[in-house]
């Protein structure tokens, strides 16, 4: 039994039972499970088979999410196009993926031809699912080049159905990780999913928080920073917050929990390894900060070693291999370097320095500064809201510590603010450049885009 049988499960009862909503639509279980195998329909109408690739370059509507489980319903493979990517990377994106078809929503972006998904439905032929499909996500590479990672259906994710049903918010795009994610446990569990704008924003999620009722959300840091900044952000009302994607800063985390109780939990995962760890809220204490720092331990079915620092993974989470690649299996006995740097504490808490590229190597000895450390570091100091370290390339170091800041108000003092991470941190921790921003860059999922802010250094 895959997700599909779970979810067609599901729209088959309660029928009037609202099951997705987004902007003036709203669909019941009974309207969503007829648009599911219309959408499927439409897209055998037009060849696609099991094996075939279908690309979706599409926004947060429910006909994109049915789309989605239209094509595993079909035993397709699906490619998750994402916004990211600059033309000639969208075009190699595509290319690369072989695909039989791209499914483009205009409403969402016009950057694609394709099948429009608003034409797509035809007849309410009733299938039964298929029981083997792919999920095909986009990774950024360090060449330059998109890579493509293969996930198999397994069922892996079903065991989440037992969960009671949700008032569940989906705050990032479906087609990226995060965003499948939300939506796949919503429908699998019978839930309410509402979903938040394709570019996520802090007053619609307070809005749709208060008039959806909303009791269970999915966040990447800074966006949930943004909500918890907002003068009108939730109080208790929710029973799960679960927060991944990207570093946490220990401050921040203890800012969410005193908000809104004991019910946020961190995920450590990517999208070629998925839920690598988990940290509830019930094993942080708040009198041990270190407990704070950790993404917890490590999730049974899978296996994490630390080798010369960097954290690999092997288990059902991880993906196959690459798509147009040989898969894991052959090349690397299924395990898959994260491209994290952390280590393991003595009771098996796994605690994270920093991402690989994001280490800045500095120094006449070219020692390694960890971003993530300096940018935890700096939100402690009073009138610094928001923080990101990167490289700044250097003629006599390799590389010097440059910040950007978001501040509370203009007068910043930037010595003191040097003079604090060197009694903290050291002096190799030192910035070199301090630049004062109104906001920093984040991706369309809402993580910090530092690449977009080494890029300025180019």
């Amino acid at each position: 039994m895959t997700y599909v049988d779970l979810v067609l499960e599901r729209l088959s009862t309660d029928d009037e039972r609202e099951a997705l909503i987004a902007g003036d639509t709203r669909l019941t279980r009974a309207q969503a499970r007829d648009l599911l195998f219309r959408l499927a329909d439409g897209l055998v109408q037009r060849g696609i088979g099991p094996g075939d690739g279908v690309a979706a370059y599409v926004g947060n509507t429910p006909e994109a999410v049915l789309l989605t489980v239209a094509v595993h319903l079909l035993g397709a493979r699906l490619v998750y196009v994402p916004p990211e990517p600059g033309p000639g990377e969208l075009r190699a994106l595509i290319e690369r993926a072989d695909v039989a078809g791209v499914v483009v929503d205009p409403t969402f972006s016009t950057r694609l031809d394709g099948w429009h998904l608003a034409d797509l439905p035809g007849d309410p032929v009733e299938r039964t699912p298929a029981p083997d499909f792919t999920t095909v996500m986009y990774t950024g590479g360090t060449t330059g080049l998109p890579k493509l990672a293969v996930h198999r259906s397994d069922d892996r994710w079903t065991a989440s159905a037992t969960t009671p049903p949700m008032n569940l918010l989906c705050n990032t795009l479906i087609t990226h990780g995060s965003g499948a994610g939300a939506t796949r446990l919503a429908l699998m569990t019978g839930s309410k999913l509402v979903l938040g704008p394709s570019t996520f924003d802090a007053d619609a999620f307070v809005r749709l928080a208060r008039d959806e009722q909303i009791n269970a959300t999915m966040f990447v840091p800074p966006m949930m920073y943004e909500v918890l900044d907002h003068p009108d952000c939730p109080g208790p009302q929710f029973g799960v917050v679960i927060v991944g994607g990207s570093s946490l800063a220990p401050k921040r985390l203890r800012q969410a929990i005193e908000k809104w109780g004991p019910v946020v939990n961190q995920r450590y995962g990517m999208t070629e390894a998925m839920v690598i760890t988990t940290m509830p809220t019930t094993s942080v204490d708040l009198d041990q900060p270190d407990t704070l720092r950790t993404v917890g331990k490590v999730n049974p079915v899978m296996e994490v070693e630390i080798r010369d620092g960097d954290v690999w993974v092997r288990g059902p989470h991880v993906m196959d291999g690459y798509w147009g690649e040989p898969p894991l299996s052959e090349t690397a006995d299924g395990w898959f370097n994260t491209g994290d740097v952390g280590y393991f504490d003595s009771d098996g808490y796994l605690y994270l320095n920093d991402r690989s590229k994001d280490v800045i190597v500095t120094g006449r000895t070219s020692d390694n500064v960890y971003s993530r450390l300096l940018d935890d570091f700096l939100i402690t100091l009073p009138g610094i809201r928001q923080a990101a370290a990167v490289a700044e390339p250097d003629e006599a170091l390799g590389e010097v510590v440059h910040v950007f800041l978001v501040t509370e108000g203009p007068d910043v003092d930037v010595d003191r603010i040097r003079d604090s991470v060197v009694a903290e941190l050291g002096a190799l921790y030192q910035p070199r450049g301090v630049t004062i921003v109104p906001r920093l860059p984040l991706t369309n999922v809402g993580k910090v885009d530092k690449r977009k802010l080494r890029s300025q250094f180019r």
